[in-house]
């Protein structure tokens, strides 16, 4: 059959414009710009805001302190914190002056605050009254608490004693879709359940790397046995049902006050880094993509596994942060001991003797091993609208939109 020219426009047109309002939906017809940046090193363009309320209801996250949203000050363990300076709608317990990257996901999302999972445990909320549950415990660790002993590890840091392994948060989250999320309800309709959230894994590992230093500890001993725990969330809550996932790299650990100082001169980069700990780091990250990537090829199109690459968006910050708003990119805002760290190992943050910087938004660093507020909010940016996470943010929002049409 013959096809005029007429028809071809036609159709042409009635593509492009099927094509251009589904993408225009997708990114959100009120579109917002929000900032546009060229920098020294490339040019990074953050130019639209996808109102990505509405996508995901709830959320589920893992990790260590840079997730955790109370369950370790509700456990007991933590040593010091500066509660009083966090805003005062928040669960005290955050390693951070405010807020986190998985507060400004929520944010992003439109939902509250998660909730810590000790908290919900304790008070038995039924799933619909909550917007996800955050198993992450400050001080996590992969190693074991014989391992502590035998090896003589004393960097507890600000935790008491032997901190929690990561086993513990399954654990949690096994206890979670049995006792709560999944009570009453058939196997196959729980993990459709399951199914239509985001599951956010943090990072996983950065108190280890600090840990171990100056020890006889292979740093590629304790990134197999890191990447193995998770994987081993992963399998828990695919197992599950899960579907749609995004997993933190480690930040350049290395140029932290904490590892800078543990570090002797001679193993320093010329930014005053240590190099056998961000070499760590890096091989670590290279090794989670890996796995990463096993993941979707032996899962295909039922999931959704995303990267989101923190050392790079930690760099990019780094080499511009005056454009980023930052003026003090090395100093621990809260600390002691003035000079280039602020910082004390054995006089950490909220103990007696320290203070807190006048202007905790135009410092990185918090406390010498965490983030401050501001910082955890452009590294958030990044992760949603920058590029620093892959596949995109939007490529996972728009397969839960695929889901759910």
């Amino acid at each position: 059959m013959m096809i005029s020219n007429h028809s071809v426009h036609v159709l042409s047109l009635l593509l492009f414009v099927s094509f251009s309002f589904s993408y225009a939906h997708l990114r959100d017809i009120t579109r917002k710009e929000i900032r546009s940046r060229s920098f020294d090193s490339g040019s990074l363009n953050i130019d639209i805001k996808a109102n990505l309320s509405g996508y995901f209801s709830k959320v589920f996250a893992f990790g260590d302190s840079y997730t955790d949203t109370g369950n370790a000050r509700l456990l007991g363990v933590l040593k010091s914190y500066v509660g009083g300076n966090l805003d005062y709608k928040l669960l005290g317990g955050r390693s951070s002056d405010g807020r986190m990257v998985v507060d400004f996901l929520c944010d992003s999302l439109n939902i509250p605050t998660l909730q810590p999972y000790k908290a919900i445990s304790s008070n038995q909320f039924a799933i619909n009254e909550i917007s996800g549950v955050n198993f992450a415990i400050g001080g996590a660790t992969s190693l074991s608490g014989d391992f502590f002993v035998n090896h003589k590890i004393g960097h507890t840091l600000m935790w008491k004693g032997i901190p929690f392994g990561f086993q513990t948060q399954i654990e949690w989250f096994n206890n979670f879709v049995t006792e709560i999320a999944c009570k009453g309800k058939y196997e196959e309709e729980c993990k459709a359940e399951i199914g239509k959230h985001l599951i956010w894994i943090g990072q996983i590992g950065v108190d280890d790397f600090v840990r171990v230093i100056g020890s006889s500890v292979s740093m590629r001993w304790l990134t197999d046995i890191t990447i193995n725990h998770i994987s081993k969330i992963l399998t828990t809550v695919l197992d599950s049902g899960g579907k749609f996932f995004v997993v933190q790299g480690l930040p350049p650990v290395g140029c932290f006050p904490l590892a800078k100082l543990l570090t002797p001169q001679s193993e320093k980069d010329e930014m005053g880094c240590s190099l056998v700990i961000n070499r760590a780091v890096m091989a670590h990250n290279e090794v989670l993509k890996k796995t990463l990537e096993d993941f979707r090829i032996k899962h295909g199109a039922e999931i959704t596994v995303s990267y989101a690459d923190y050392f790079n968006a930690y760099k990019t910050i780094m080499g511009n942060l005056s454009r980023f708003g930052f003026s003090d990119g090395s100093r621990a805002c809260c600390g002691v001991g003035g000079g280039l760290l602020n910082f004390n190992l054995h006089n950490l943050c909220g103990m007696a003797g320290t203070t807190v910087c006048g202007n905790p938004a135009n410092h990185v660093q918090w406390d010498g091993l965490h983030l401050t507020e501001a910082m955890q909010k452009e590294i958030t940016q990044l992760f949603l609208h920058g590029g620093f996470c892959k596949p995109s943010f939007y490529d996972i929002i728009s397969r839960q939109r695929n889901l759910r049409t």
